[in-house]
């Protein structure tokens, strides 16, 4: 049975600990995204562009969801 990554906070952190799937994703994806330093970047317009929404969508969502993203290395 697939993981459902939208209702699992374990399966999302699983995917985020796997470094060698990262890469993959990001390709298959065909995500753009800033390197400096060995660290990829997504500004909140590049992830509206992405998702083809509204850029309050965006930060609403990261509004709803700051602590587990702040846990993930959010940054602003």
């Amino acid at each position: 049975m697939a993981k459902d990554l939208t209702v699992s906070q374990i399966e999302r952190q699983n995917v985020l600990n796997n470094t060698a799937a990262l890469p993959r994703i990001q390709e298959a994806l065909e995500i753009e995204a800033l390197e400096f330093q060995g660290v990829y970047y997504v500004t909140k317009q590049m992830a509206a562009d992405y998702y083809g929404v509204e850029l309050r969508t965006i930060e609403n969502c990261l509004a709803d969801n700051e602590e587990e993203l702040r846990h993930n290395g959010y940054r602003l």
